[in-house]
Parts: C-alpha cells; sequence; structure tokens
C-alpha cells in the first residue's frame, strides 16, 4: 500500500472512528464485538495493495460484515448496545446526545434489528435511504419501511416534551 493510501486511511479512520463504532455497535450490541469488527476490518485493509476508490461504503459495509460474522460466532446479544458509554474511548461524539444515552439505547432495543441499524445509519451516520439499501443489499422502500417503522416505534417511548 503506497504512503498517500496509508495517509487516507488513517484521515478515513480519524473521521469515522465513532460512527463505525456506533454503526457496529447498534449490530452487535456489545462493545467489545463491535470493537473487534471494527479492528479486523482495518487490518485487513491495511493489506490492500490498492484502497477501493469510495471507501466510506466499503468500510460501513465490511463492519456491517465482520459485525454480523462476530454475531454467528459469539451469539452474543444481551448488552446493552451504549452500555458503559463513559468508558467508549477518548473520542466523543461532536454534539451530545439530545437524551441520557441509557434511555436512548433502551428505546433503540425496542427496535428490531432491521429497524435499529437503518435509523443508525440515517440519523447518526448520516447515510442517505439509497446509501444504506445499496450497503444493506435491499430494496429503498424496504428501508424507507425499516426508518418509518422505527421512529413510529421510538415515538411511542419517547416523552412528548422531548420530541
Amino acid at each position: 500500500m503506497s504512503s498517500a493510501d496509508l495517509e487516507t486511511l488513517r484521515a478515513f479512520y480519524v473521521g469515522s472512528r465513532q460512527q463505525l463504532y456506533t454503526y457496529a455497535t447498534s449490530i452487535t450490541s456489545n462493545r467489545e464485538s463491535a470493537e473487534d469488527a471494527i479492528h479486523d476490518v482495518f487490518q485487513r485493509l491495511l493489506r490492500l495493495e490498492v484502497l477501493p476508490a469510495d471507501l466510506r461504503p466499503y468500510v460501513f459495509r465490511s463492519v456491517r460484515n465482520a459485525a454480523l460474522d462476530t454475531l454467528r460466532r459469539t451469539k452474543v446479544r444481551s448488552d446493552s448496545i451504549f452500555d458503559a458509554a463513559a468508558a467508549v474511548d477518548a473520542v466523543a461524539p461532536t454534539e451530545p446526545p439530545a437524551f441520557k444515552t441509557d434511555e436512548l439505547a433502551q428505546w433503540l432495543e425496542q427496535l428490531s434489528p432491521d429497524e435499529r441499524e437503518t435509523i443508525v445509519l440515517k440519523i447518526y451516520d448520516e447515510f442517505t435511504f439509497q446509501q444504506i439499501a445499496d450497503l444493506r443489499q435491499v430494496p429503498l422502500q424496504t428501508v424507507a419501511s425499516w426508518y418509518r417503522r422505527g421512529l413510529d416505534k421510538l415515538k411511542t417511548h419517547i416523552p412528548t416534551d422531548l420530541l
């Protein structure tokens, strides 16, 4: 891998690590499994001779696949997706969440895995519906339905004064 590719990869990691972590954690529901998935992906990326042209969707899809592989191997789904949030790592989100972390985790746990993943990708990672559909390899309307149903479920749990 060229030094320019290494710098591109480093810059991508620095700019996206919190989004990747949030995304992987929304899939694995386990902090350590999410970290392992991201670590595996970046190890594989470092072994490539040339980085993919469109790095962001490639890395997010790779993290998704690695997180799902981790789930298949470990069958771990019991931890809260935001447990030990204070100890996540030194990288804090740029904007503090509007809700307490434990409340948000409880609300997100009420969603199906597809709804939760779609909402995380759309809201936290700022993917478009088309990008999510491409990433998940499902029809665009399916993504829109997951998002709408997930938001509808969240609205029933979130107090109206917070909306």
